[in-house]
């Protein structure tokens, strides 16, 4: 069984295009798998931004509560008694000292155990 030249060129073509038409459905199939895996991966690039921003709307909402409280002290349960009959005792040096509106609050606190009475 000789074939001719013409014949083999045609087995050929036929293979060609069929080799051809395989190596398309590959080839989209693998576009198509891409698509998914990029789908999913922006999917979840979202949820992250989601969780993100309500994270960062919780810090927020702290640091604003924060900054609400700077400043206040915290309300005592039972008023205080304030003992109006017992005086403040200055030692005799501190008493006598001037009182400077532009001192230091730093230093007058680090110097307040000295200026009480023992």
């Amino acid at each position: 069984m000789t074939t001719t030249l013409i014949e083999q060129i045609e087995e050929m073509r036929l293979r060609m295009y069929e080799q051809s038409r395989s190596e398309q459905h590959l080839v989209d199939a693998l576009g198509l798998a891409l698509k998914r895996a990029d789908e999913k991966l922006l999917e979840a690039l979202r949820n992250v931004a989601v969780e993100h921003e309500a994270r960062r709307e919780g810090i927020m909402h702290e640091l604003q509560a924060l900054a609400a409280r700077i400043g206040t002290l915290p309300l005592s349960r039972a008023q205080a008694a304030v003992r109006e009959d017992t005086p403040l005792k200055l030692r005799g040096d501190e008493a006598n000292r001037a009182i400077s509106r532009t001192a230091d609050w730093r230093r007058a606190i680090a110097n307040f155990p000295d200026v009480l009475a023992n």
